[in-house]
């Protein structure tokens, strides 16, 4: 075989290593089991003196022999090619050899940092409850197997009220009380408003009210007869009590529109003028001397004058009618001096061709009881003297009425007014002043004065305001009785919109007892060690990991711990390095191994004091804790580990933010080798996206000089981890920070957030019948990137870590990146599009309905990414198309 150069071996062992430059790993192996084992047996095959040698079976001690030495071979060189990888920080997997390859340069992998929550108490009885700073609290996240220790930031007082309550949207109501309404809305009682006076009025179903025209000006004085509104009577049918008002429904539509407010009374019993049902002739007898002879016949005079200073001899009625008298049709024993009552009726006079309404409300002056008679009508009468006529002046051309039009209504209530049933608007609040409405004492609403408040809706939308009103915009009157306050906040309470704070179902329920809670478990007072001055770099382990990091936006790197460190009871001084400080400043320095344990090291004398000889001397006063974000986990609720007298319980206000896991293995490879070109220094653009990545819970970020409001900035867009949009604003004090203290600081440095875009892709591949179905899919997938799907996004085309912002995509990039998918034939894109902008959690995106539009170019702006959801791929499995009979 040697001897003819036309046949090559191509069996080469040991092989030697040898990688082009970018690869993600590198070979670094002489051989694999096979190798081995050829190799050795090839060694058999060349020995003369093994030539009688020809069995190769395992069931030979010396084949199994070497078979073993094959795998022991196989086994070395897996763990070298492994340990070869993971000294280079391209290819190291392991985020204890990226700390440590990356620590060389002077990079430190991030801490975790700590969540940060806000917590909404609840509490019992009428008194304000103080909750101490330091309360200890455990939170059960969806995102951690374990629940999260969290302690309040500061002192709260949780009043009563303000645990759990409503807020609702200004009152508004019409001009006019309209026609057909079979709703009214009672405002006040005897010409007062508040709720008290309301809530004392006593107002039930079957009840009557009667809704009262304003007495026309011609009854004081004026000489014309002018129309006057009609009055209506009308049943309660049901009464709702509601925050301060009565909402009446009625029996029956109004007749006509009543501006309002509009002046109504309780009627009861309903009474008519004594002689309106008298016989319309007067029949009395012809005498002739003390002998009846006859009959005589004439009218029955019904009018009546009702003019002031008259008494009416006019009618056929046995007694004189002054303008103030009403005798009513029965006896009635139970009507005293000072009821009202309103009298209805039509009024004619000399020279008007067609009398007019007239309803007016008088008062009882007078009640006599006594028989009288009315044409040939004679009975039991009550005689009503009204304190003042139906006209209250002499009016020239004889004002009269007819005794027949007379209705007199018993009143039982004060004067009452009413209005339309409120209906505020529905548009969206276009700032935060007197934007809502609080329903309580002033007392308790002063309360309220710059609190910050959470408010969430069942729908999951919620905000965080803060009451800008002051103490002053709460004068509790006397007595302090509940009502509508107006609240002002520091901004609008979007997204929500009017609609959702109606009185009759309020849909947002309001937290008041809001306080800020940090992550991390204060632990027990740890003794480090013993200080002894002879030792340079002491360094002492903490008892319990992980140590509980904040960000800190002034500091460098933005990431401060929750520790203090006691030397014979002095605090020392937390520094991020020992250079530049001097042999006496007690300071010192915090590091994280790669497996996350912190340790304090103190200095040597020249840089940094030496530690003080003493026993046990060294003591840690720290909390242990990071990584708690997102929201808490469904039907789960915050537990105390204190129960003070008068709590009720605690929720989550909103999510947890700013938790993240300590700084991974990518993102260092990364960000480590910019931070080593810019020396600690902002100055290119590269730069500015290195220090962002080193930000906790930034995904990627891109910066580029363009023009700002006409001026020329650095534009940094920042894309933040799925969750945790709501920590950008310390991300861009972090950043601003960093440029005013290590930037040029020359030009504007504008920090964007970015959002993710979602697309959706319809695609239609052919597949090897030899490839299995599921495998194929699960390769197209995987090439995709799909959104979740954390092995894939730094290789997958849509991969989270593999895009740039602002970057696009296009149908002919898909089609080609899929074609070379093992066992696909061919593929092509039969739907590619966006969906709408703003969109944070794909599940609420619903495909568009087939056949679905396909663009060649998916658009993407500077502060977006693009990303496809596994719902919004659509795979569909086509037969190859034959070739015909060549095929």
């Amino acid at each position: 075989m040697a001897c003819n150069p036309l046949i090559t071996d191509p069996f080469i062992f040991p092989r030697r290593a040898d990688n082009r430059p970018g690869l993600p790993r590198i070979a670094y192996r002489i051989g694999r089991y096979a190798d081995f084992l050829e190799a050795m047996t090839r060694g058999i095959d060349a020995a003369p003196e093994l030539a009688a040698w020809t069995h190769r079976e395992p069931d030979d001690p010396a084949i199994a022999l070497l078979q073993g030495a094959a795998i022991l071979g196989d086994i070395l060189s897996f763990y070298q090619e492994h340990y070869a990888n993971e000294a280079y920080l391209r290819t190291a997997a392991w985020r204890e050899s990226v700390a440590e390859l990356v620590r060389l340069t002077g990079y430190r992998l991030a801490p975790g940092i700590g969540g940060r929550a806000t917590l909404a108490f609840e509490a019992r009885g009428e008194q304000p409850l103080t909750i101490h700073k330091g309360f200890a609290v455990k939170v059960e996240l969806e995102n951690l197997a374990t629940p999260a220790d969290f302690q309040t930031d500061a002192e709260l007082s949780a009043w009563p009220h303000l645990g759990r309550f409503n807020l609702y949207r200004p009152r508004a109501y019409a001009a006019t009380l309209a026609a057909g309404s079979t709703s009214l809305e009672l405002h006040s009682v005897a010409s007062a408003t508040d709720t008290a006076s309301l809530a004392a009025f006593e107002l039930k179903v079957g009840d009557r009210l009667l809704l009262q025209p304003p007495e026309p000006g011609w009854t004081s004085s004026g000489s014309t007869l002018a129309t006057q509104q009609a009055p209506q009577v009308v049943k309660v049918k049901q009464v709702t009590r509601l925050l301060g008002r009565i909402i009446v429904d009625i029996d029956a539509p109004l007749q006509h529109a009543w501006n309002q407010p509009v002046t109504a009374y309780r009627v009861n019993r309903t009474f008519r003028h004594f002689g309106h049902n008298a016989p319309v002739k007067t029949v009395t007898s012809k005498k002739s001397g003390s002998e009846i002879v006859g009959a005589l016949e004439s009218n029955t005079y019904f009018e009546r004058h009702i003019y002031a200073n008259h008494d009416c001899f006019n009618t056929s009625s046995s007694i004189a009618l002054p303008s103030s008298l009403i005798p009513l049709d029965s006896e009635i024993t139970d009507l005293n001096p000072g009821t009202h009552v309103i009298v209805q009726s039509r009024v004619g006079k000399s020279g008007v061709s067609t009398p007019v309404a007239l309803s007016v409300v008088r008062s009882i002056a007078a009640v006599e009881t006594r028989t009288i008679g009315f044409g040939n009508l004679n009975g039991a009468s009550t005689l009503l003297t009204l304190n003042q006529p139906l006209i209250k002046h002499v009016m020239s051309g004889s004002p009269f009425s007819d005794v027949r039009d007379y209705l007199i209504h018993e009143v039982t209530s004060p004067a009452l007014t009413l209005k339309p049933v409120s209906k505020p608007t529905d548009s969206a609040f276009a700032n935060g002043t007197h934007a809502l409405r609080f329903y309580g004492t002033g007392r308790q609403a002063q309360a309220l004065a710059g609190r910050r408040l959470y408010l969430t809706h069942r729908d999951g939308r919620s905000v965080e305001l803060v009451c800008t009103s002051n103490v002053a915009s709460f004068t509790p009157p006397t007595p302090d009785i509940a009502r509508m306050w107006p609240l002002s906040f520091d901004r609008p309470p979007l997204p929500f919109i009017p609609a959702d704070f109606d009185e009759t179902e309020p849909k947002v329920t309001v937290f008041g007892n809001l306080v800020d809670a940090s992550q991390g478990k204060t632990e027990h007072e740890a003794v480090l060690g013993n200080g002894d001055h002879r030792q340079t770099w002491q360094t002492f382990p903490l008892p319990k990991s992980p140590l509980t990091y904040f960000l800190s936006a002034g500091g460098i790197p933005p990431q401060t711990p929750e520790l203090e460190v006691w030397v014979d009871g002095r605090l020392w001084t937390r520094v991020d390095a020992f250079y530049g400080r001097g042999p006496e400043e007690r300071v010192y320095i915090v590091r994280e191994s790669a497996e996350g344990q912190s340790f304090v090291q103190f200095g040597d004398g020249e840089t940094g004091a030496r530690l003080p000889s003493g026993l046990k001397n060294v003591v840690a006063i720290y909390r242990s804790g990071v990584g708690a974000h997102g929201p808490i986990k469904p039907g789960a609720t915050p537990t105390a580990s204190e129960r003070p007298p008068g709590f009720d319980k605690l929720s989550l206000a909103g999510i947890v933010s700013g938790g993240t896991d300590p700084e991974d293995g990518g993102k260092a490879r990364e960000a480590a080798p910019g931070k080593v070109q810019s020396l600690g220094r902002l100055v290119s653009i590269r730069d500015y996206e290195t220090e962002t990545l080193a930000v906790p819970g930034v995904v990627t970020a891109t910066a580029a000089w363009d023009l700002y409001a006409g001026v020329p900035a650095v534009i940094l867009r920042v894309l933040l981890e799925a969750g945790r949009e709501a920590e950008f604003a310390d991300v861009q004090a972090t950043l601003a920070h960093a440029q005013r203290c290590r930037g040029p600081d020359r030009f504007s440095l504008v920090v964007q957030q970015a959002l993710l875009r979602y697309a959706f892709v319809d695609l239609s591949y052919a597949r090897d019948p030899s490839y299995r179905q599921e495998d194929v899919e699960g390769a197209l997938r995987a090439t995709l990137g799909l959104a979740g799907q954390t092995p894939h996004e730094h290789s997958g085309l849509f991969g989270l870590h593999a895009r740039r912002l602002g970057e696009p995509e296009y149908a002919s990039r898909i089609e080609g990146r899929l074609q070379n998918v093992a066992g696909v034939l061919w593929c092509k894109v039969t739907a590619l599009g966006l969906f709408a902008a703003g969109a944070s959690n794909p599940a609420t995106l619903m495909l568009p309905a087939a056949p679905r539009p396909v663009v060649q170019v998916l658009p993407c702006s500077g502060h977006e990414l693009l990303q496809l959801a596994a719902q919004h791929l659509t795979l569909t499995s086509v037969s190859e198309p034959s070739a015909g009979e060549c095929a």
